[in-house]
């Protein structure tokens, strides 16, 4: 099993705006595409905020392919293109993959 620890930066002021797009289109799409997903948590730092979640995936193979049909399907194409030139809701991000 290869998990994916995603911590994601939320520029100021965006909190609700990237917790509304996560659980309205990306659990969704996620759910489609057979990705176990866990969260999202909100981590308060002593300054800013994160958006933490974990995915799961059998192995390697299955990781790319889900990511693939993620990262292909038009609603998430929709969703990239509609930020294009808008501020960014997230300002950094870390993945941590762990194994077992």
């Amino acid at each position: 099993m290869i998990a994916e620890l995603r911590y994601y930066t939320i520029t100021p002021g965006h909190t609700r705006e990237l917790f509304d797009q996560f659980t309205e289109v990306s659990l969704p799409l996620f759910a489609k595409y057979g990705i176990t997903t866990h969260g999202p948590w909100l981590r308060r730092l002593t300054k800013g905020e994160q958006m933490v979640y974990l995915l799961e995936f059998a192995d390697e193979e299955d990781r790319a392919t889900r990511w693939s049909a993620f990262r292909e399907d038009p609603e998430w194409k929709a969703v990239v293109a509609s930020g294009e030139g808008r501020i960014p809701l997230i300002a950094g991000s870390e993945i941590v993959e762990l194994t077992r």
